[in-house]
This record gives C-alpha cells, structure tokens and sequence, in this order.
C-alpha cells in the first residue's frame, strides 16, 4: 500500500480528491494525512514518512514549492495538483512525478497512480526505501562497501572506494568516481553525508564531500584546499579544517 498526504489549503479540493482515491483506488493507496498550510504540511511530511505527496501549488501562504524547500531530503515522491498549468514546467523542475490539473480526471490519476506503483515498486526492489538512498551490501568483515542509487532506470551500486567527491548541486548531488564517470543523483548532499560520515567520507566544503582514501596532496595556501585522486582541487572551509585534519591525520 502507498502512504499518501494531501496538501491543499481548500477544504473542499482536499474531500474531492481523497474522496477520488478512496472510491476508485483504495486498494493502491492509502491517504495517511492532510495539511492545509506550509508549516502544518511540513510537519505531516516529517511526521507521518509518506511515499507520495499529492500537493497544490497555489496556497494562501505562498505556494508548493515553498513546503519542497523547506525538506531539505524529500524521501517521497511529487505530484503536483493545481488548476495554474503556468506552474508545469516549474513543477517538474523538482522532478514531481506527475502533474494533476484541477479538477481531477479519473482518466488521468489512473495514469499517475499506475507510474507511481511502478517506481516505487522498482526502486523499492534495490532498497529497503529508495529515498533514503541506502548503503547497502556487507564485505567480509561486516563493514558497509557499497553505495545504492536508484533512478528512473533502476539503480547504480558502486562500490564506495570508487567514489572520488560527491558535489552538491540544489537538490541533486553529482558523483565522481575513478574512472571519471559522474553519476547524478535526485538527492540532496546532505542525505549522502549523513549515510557516508562513518565511512571514510568528508564534508570539506557546504558544497562537496569526498573520500578521504583520494586524497593525494593538501595545501595551506588559499586557506587550504585537497588535490584528489581524479586531479580535481577542492577547496577547505575554514570551519572544517580542524576536523578535517583530525579525520585526515588520524
């Protein structure tokens, strides 16, 4: 069953649609929770984990788009509901899922829902919740090597002493590996830091994490920066280098 969470500040818009799932697609979906304002919206989304959020963009307060950027790591899926289609290629921006115009067609959430059950599905199949971007995969003393990234084509495992530097970029992160492939990811930098911290990995900068195992050469100069195994310089924060050169130094 897919967990859902409504957001619109309309009472009816919120009995119309959660009236929808529940006469013609309750065996697919569950509604979990509704929110009629950002910051209630917020806190449903942090409180109740759901897998889709069914949302408006034009709110009394402001609009959708203001609830995404307030989660900086959206372990759910988007789909944007709203009678302003000006906002569509906004909407997708932020890589929704789907786009609802209002009012809602059976027709066209049958479309949605069936692309919705499909991606969990297949990205569930690579880890236990796809937008934790799990660490998976045990070596033989039981320490975690791999790194799972699902994407709409299924999933890249890479083994995390291939990854040189992860570099954030909005709400995506971009991976470098040794073999100078880059893989990016739809999630935030600060997910794949929290995951990496007791693996070798490092925040130097608000903007990069890398592999401590790359590193080839620091320098003091400019304030202090790394040159990596892929020959990329990747500047130090000031308020890092402490704890970079106690992780570093060992």
């Amino acid at each position: 069953m897919i967990k859902a969470v409504i957001v619109d500040d309309e009472n009816d818009a919120r009995f119309l649609l959660r009236n929808l799932i529940e006469q013609h697609f309750s065996e697919q979906l569950e509604v979990a929770g509704e929110a009629a304002s950002i910051a209630d919206a917020v806190q449903a989304i942090h409180t109740l984990q759901p897998d889709v959020v069914f949302l408006d963009i034009q709110l009394r307060e402001g609009t959708g788009f203001d609830i995404l950027q307030k989660i900086e790591n959206k372990n759910f899926e988007v789909i944007f509901v709203t009678a302003y289609d000006e906002y569509a290629v906004k909407a997708f921006s932020f890589s929704a899922l789907g786009y609802l115009m209002k009012p809602v067609k059976i027709r066209e959430m049958k479309k949605v829902v069936e692309q919705l059950a499909e991606k969990i599905s297949l990205l569930k199949a690579s880890s236990e919740k796809r937008l934790k971007v799990l660490v998976d995969g045990f070596g033989e003393d039981r320490t975690i090597n791999k790194l799972v990234i699902p994407h709409l084509g299924g999933f890249d495992v890479i083994a995390l002493g291939e990854i040189v530097r992860l570099e954030g970029d909005a709400n995506y992160t971009h991976i470098h590996l040794v073999n100078k492939k880059r893989i990016t990811a739809s999630r935030a930098l600060g997910t794949y830091e929290v995951l990496l911290l007791d693996f070798g990995f490092f925040r130097i900068h608000q903007s990069t994490i890398i592999n401590l195992s790359h590193v080839r050469v620091y320098h003091r100069e400019g304030g202090g920066y790394v040159e990596l195994a892929d020959g990329h310089q990747a500047k130090l924060s000031r308020h890092r280098k402490a704890d970079f050169m106690q992780r570093f130094l060992g």
